[in-house]
């Protein structure tokens, strides 16, 4: 009963001020307050804020417009987002498996776009605009409450601009289907928060290819309520589009697990 646009402006308010009591309670304020007065960082978490809309609309849109398995294969794709960035920006390392891993992925994307007819939008706008984010919280210097706190900042006047315009047309939601609904409402402020500041903590303290390897156990719960749940198509096209990228995580994989085992094996020795 609820619109994307709606959706995703409710998620942004409703996770700033579930942030603002946790960065009182936190005393991350001082921080916030420092972050904000600094140029070069408030820019840096503009972007990080613009891409994590992005990536929240697109995975809102997918949802309540019967796509979610289009929506989890963007997040099984960005791992390879992930692990490119890791490479090209941070120099980490990749073995030829990994290349070719990252290879099975894009021919997957092709083997869709093809049978489409176009690029598979949400999936696609998903693993940049995450993956992409990845790097911004790895390059940012404030800690995991004040950084989120300032990305909800600076989406929040946008989000209730757009809200107070959608109440002015009379198709605002909230308010309207009683109480029981508008606490669900709410409750996308603490679903969202809480994945996202285990993810910011995460991905300060792992390298890019490690969280690579481990961000594709969601979308397989994504894509399993899309086809068991809501009885999405996933047709022939899109097993053998899945497939690829199922072989090049599987790849990636193996090749994780043999060179930590080489890393203890070497430890061991000296």
């Amino acid at each position: 009963q609820v619109s994307s646009e709606e959706l995703l402006m409710h998620r942004v308010i409703w996770t700033l001020g579930l942030t603002a009591i946790l960065m009182r309670f936190r005393g991350s304020f001082g921080e916030y307050w420092s972050g904000i007065r600094d140029r070069k960082v408030l820019l840096w978490h503009c972007l990080g804020a613009a891409l994590l809309a992005g990536n929240w609309y697109l995975f809102v849109y997918g949802v309540t417009n019967g796509r979610i398995a289009d929506a989890s294969l963007g997040y099984f794709l960005c791992p390879f987002v992930t692990i490119f960035w890791g490479r090209v920006i941070e120099k980490e390392r990749l073995s030829l498996p990994q290349w070719l891993a990252i290879a099975l992925a894009a021919l997957g994307v092709g083997r869709l776009a093809w049978s489409l007819g176009e690029l598979p939008v949400i999936a696609s706008g998903i693993a940049l605009t995450w993956g992409t984010f990845s790097i911004v919280k790895k390059r940012s210097t404030l800690g995991i409450f004040s950084g989120l706190g300032m990305e909800m900042s600076i989406l929040a006047p946008f989000a209730l601009g757009y809200l107070l315009w959608f109440g002015w047309r009379g198709e605002i939601v909230l308010g309207t289907l009683g109480s029981q609904f508008d606490w669900l409402i709410a409750s996308t402020g603490v679903v969202t928060i809480i994945p996202l500041l285990l993810y910011a903590c995460a991905v300060k303290r792992v390298s890019l290819a490690t969280m690579g390897l481990l961000q594709y156990l969601m979308p397989t719960i994504g894509l399993a309520i899309g086809v068991f749940v809501y009885d999405e198509p996933f047709d022939r096209d899109r097993f053998i589009a899945f497939s690829l990228i199922w072989s090049g995580l599987a790849l990636y994989a193996t090749d994780r697990v043999r060179s930590a085992r080489n890393e203890s094996r070497n430890q061991i020795l000296k």
